[in-house]
């Protein structure tokens, strides 16, 4: 095979950085299928490469006769002679045969095919190999071309995708500008691999932090947790296990010069970061940042209040709302904003008097949950704990009125709980009744002994009266 097909070959595999095994094997696969092409067999049939002189051959073993019939298996006497010397009537001879010389049009046709289709599959399973170990990573590309769905970024061998939901709707771009994005996913398909780009998921401002913080990235300072809503605010929870490093500090920077790298890639996106705790009222407090927090009150959903002042009460809430919404999401649980006044009304409720009741009263373990009284129903659990009822020992205390007195409960659901408890409930009598007993033979005992020192009385004076 001619020399400057090979060197092509070597050409292509470097510039698409498929091994030079790989093409050796794709030039095998498609030699075979020109040669099955050709006559129909290739069990006969093995390729040759020599890298010293650059070439491929085809060697063919062969029977050696009079007079050939199929020149896929046979080879006259006297051609066979001409490659080994000794051969006779009836050996098999290896013959080589130049594969462009031997093939006809169609089977040279064939094995182009085949090499082009194989070059291409080498190189989307070689791209796809190596984007997906980047899965997570951050990567720089140029905007290519725009859809109304995506725009496509040129990423040097291949192109990412942007999809219009992973897009900050603050950014704008056009054709050439440079696209820094997050390698969200690799997906294969039969078109080549997709690459899934992003610029709003939060692993994409942890991969900026890391970029931009060296303590960060050094894992001084650990990110414990991202929120986000693309366009608007995004808060980053972050804490550090040495007791001399401002964690916040650290990712500021001095006059804010490390942040505000971060808040030009965002398009100017704000960006609080805020000291991770456990405790979590100076956890809702810190996460409420900007805004300062006068006081944080658990509630007994799980949740807390945080009372601001009347001039905070916007920024605790934010614009529709998303300061407090992120700060709940950092958080893990429901912020409720509330200003002085508000939270001075909201003392004054029953809401409020159960809040208060479940947090500061101690309850004594033997005291058995509502939850266990069977067939009352989730929603009367809650109109009674709302009422100061926590347990089935308070619930049985309570009379029909008591119990048409809390909120939310009528004279039909009271009635419906004192049958509940008249069901379920035991009430141990045997205490009752030794009692009531201990009390008889008590006071009859006592009757005994009082009537005996009458006795001894009237003993002692009759005596008397004799004299």
């Amino acid at each position: 095979m001619s020399k400057n097909f090979f060197e092509a070959l070597h050409e292509i595999a470097t510039d698409k950085g498929i091994p030079r095994e790989y093409i050796e094997q794709i030039v095998e696969s498609a030699m075979l299928s020109a040669f099955k092409k050709q006559y129909g067999m290739i069990d006969n049939v093995k390729v040759v490469f020599d890298r010293d002189k650059n070439s491929v051959k085809v060697v063919s073993k062969k029977m050696v006769v009079k007079t050939p019939r199929n020149r896929a298996e046979e080879i006259s006497f006297s051609e066979a002679v001409k490659i080994a010397p000794n051969a006779q009537l009836g050996d098999d001879v290896e013959v080589e045969e130049d594969p462009l010389e031997s093939f006809g049009r169609i089977a040279a046709q064939t094995a182009k095919q085949v090499i082009i289709q194989k070059i291409k599959e080498a190189e989307k399973n070689i791209i796809y190999g190596e984007f997906v170990d980047k899965e997570g990573e951050l990567i720089n590309g140029f905007l290519q071309r725009k859809t109304k769905d995506a725009i496509y970024i040129d990423l040097g061998r291949t192109e990412g995708i942007l999809p219009a939901r992973e897009q900050n709707p603050l950014e704008h771009y056009k054709v050439g500008d440079r696209v820094k994005a997050l390698i969200l996913a690799v997906q294969k398909n039969s078109k080549g691999p997709s690459i899934i780009l992003s610029r709003t998921h939060p692993t994409f401002i942890e991969k900026l932090f890391e970029m931009e913080i060296p303590e960060i990235y050094d894992g001084v300072v650990r990110i414990v947790k991202v929120v986000r809503e693309p366009g608007m605010r995004t808060k980053v929870a972050v804490t550090s296990e040495r007791d001399d490093v401002d964690s916040v500090g650290a990712c500021v920077g001095m006059k804010g010069i490390r942040i505000q790298s971060i808040v030009r890639e965002l398009e100017g996106e704000k960006i609080d970061v805020v000291e991770w705790f456990e405790d979590r009222k100076i956890m809702a407090a810190n996460a409420l940042t900007p805004a300062k927090v006068h006081e944080i009150v658990e509630k007994s959903d799980g949740g807390v209040i945080a009372v601001v002042d009347n001039d905070q009460k916007h920024l605790a809430l934010g614009k529709a709302g998303h300061n407090v919404r992120l700060a709940s999401k950092l958080c893990g649980f429901e912020i409720d904003i509330k200003t002085e006044d508000q939270y001075r009304d909201f003392l004054s409720s029953s809401e409020s008097r159960a809040i208060v009741e479940q947090l500061f009263s101690k309850v004594n373990e033997d005291e058995t949950p509502l939850s266990e009284l069977p067939g009352l129903e989730m929603r009367t659990i809650k109109l009674l704990e709302n009422g100061g009822v926590f347990s089935v020992e308070d619930l049985v205390e309570k009379s029909l009125e008591e119990l048409m007195a809390i909120d939310g409960i009528g004279e039909k659901t009271a009635k419906k709980i004192l049958e509940i408890i008249a069901e379920s409930v035991d009430f141990d009598e045997s205490e009752e009744e030794s009692g009531e007993e201990a009390g008889t033979e008590e006071s009859s005992e006592e009757g005994t002994e009082t009537s005996g020192k009458k006795e001894e009385t009237e003993e002692q004076e009759k005596p008397k009266q004799d004299e």
